[in-house]
């Protein structure tokens, strides 16, 4: 009897739960960051109509990202969130005088449109302080219920491809952050770590407030369908806390998510974009089904291999190939190099997908992305 290969949705939950795969799983998580950024590269339209599609009906919608699918087959599936239904449909998009504009039919006023880049802006964190105590933070936080984002249509897009894809794709309908990078909202970046020290009592406050909206997003998400939901545990790495500090005020709140994404059937893919070899057990306790970590950079080093060995059979893996120097600037000899390198890791970790170690960057053409699936299929 011919062998029936596996489709990409048991692909990947073979390798998230230590099953036998037919070949190496191939993905970059957000990857619908890539897509805003590489739209006119993907669709064949012009940048600019990214914000057409943000707005199009559901099943126009779609229908791009079917052609987008076709041309980056990656096996994890990252639809975009739509915005509330009814911004969507009270907004026009207009070109006039060579400017792309937002018309907002409901207060009629007209802004220009961003038309070079769909993700890739300057971006600073927030560095003012808003919340001093415990009373500040409750009349601040407003939490949204799931039951309110469903209403508002946020999961519209993702319906739609869960709808014609989810049978045969692994689909990633969403994703949090880790609540105590959210702190920073209220208190700023630079605040947010003294504070650690000085006022632990209301960073543990501010983080049961963002816990709680938390875990309404991923009920909404859940609500989706799909196959699994995201945590980005951003800053709680070790280029920026300390193990302590990590205990202290991250892995209670990153449990507790872990245990909701569970409890309504999903998988739970962990994201660190940064130095974890001084926390792998902790993040392995959590229990999570993957774990994608960020290229070795900024003075630590995540090695696959090295972490493989040391939790790989607790938890699937992630591969983490350097996006800036392997992927968009390397040859095909480092890209296939650096592919057969991390994918030794898979024979010490109860699963294993390739995957970069960052968002791919806006200077990666398609045709090295396509390069990348290719060799990794191969591995």
């Amino acid at each position: 009897m011919a062998h029936v290969p596996l489709t990409g949705k048991q692909r990947i939950h073979a390798a998230l739960e230590g099953a036998p795969v037919d070949r190496m799983p191939v993905t970059s998580l957000y990857n619908q960051l890539y897509i805003l950024d590489h739209f006119a590269e993907l669709t064949g339209k012009e940048q600019w109509q990214i914000h057409e599609w943000l707005i199009a009906p559901p099943a126009a919608h779609f229908a791009t990202y079917r052609t987008i699918v076709e041309q980056v087959p990656f096996e994890v599936l990252q639809p975009q969130l739509a915005a509330p239904r009814r911004e969507r449909e009270s907004t026009r998009i207009v070109v006039k005088d060579n400017q792309v504009l937002r018309h907002d039919k409901r207060t009629g006023t007209v802004s220009p449109m961003n038309t070079v880049s769909g993700h890739a802006t300057d971006y600073h964190a927030n560095e003012t302080r808003y919340v001093y105590t415990r009373r500040d933070m409750a009349e601040q936080f407003k939490l949204r219920t799931a039951e309110q984002q469903i209403a508002d249509g946020v999961n519209d897009f993702v319906h739609e491809t869960v709808s014609s894809l989810g049978r045969d794709h692994f689909i990633l309908t969403g994703g949090v952050v880790g609540t105590l990078y959210l702190c920073h909202n209220y208190v700023g970046l630079t605040n947010l770590y003294e504070l650690l020290i000085s006022d632990p009592a209301l960073v543990d406050y501010m983080s049961q407030k963002i816990l709680e909206q938390n875990i309404e997003d991923i009920r909404s998400h859940a609500t989706a369908g799909g196959d699994a939901i995201y945590i980005d545990d951003a800053t709680a790495t070790s280029d920026m806390i300390s193990v302590k500090h990590y205990e202290r005020f991250c892995l209670p709140y990153m449990r507790q998510m872990v245990d909701e994404i569970h409890r309504l059937g999903h998988k739970a893919i962990v994201i660190y974009f940064g130095g974890i070899v001084d926390r792998l057990d902790q993040i392995a306790s959590l229990g999570a089904d993957g774990l994608s970590m960020e290229t070795g950079m900024k003075g630590y080093t995540n090695d696959v291999e090295q972490i493989a060995r040391s939790i790989g059979g607790r938890v699937t893996l992630f591969g983490n190939i350097d996006p800036v120097g392997v992927l968009q600037s390397g040859s095909d000899v480092e890209l296939k190099a650096e592919i057969r390198r991390q994918a030794r890791a898979k024979q010490y970790a109860r699963g294993f997908i390739m995957c970069t170690g960052s968002p791919i960057t806006p200077f990666t053409p398609l045709t090295r992305v396509q390069r990348f699936i290719e060799l990794a299929r191969e591995a």
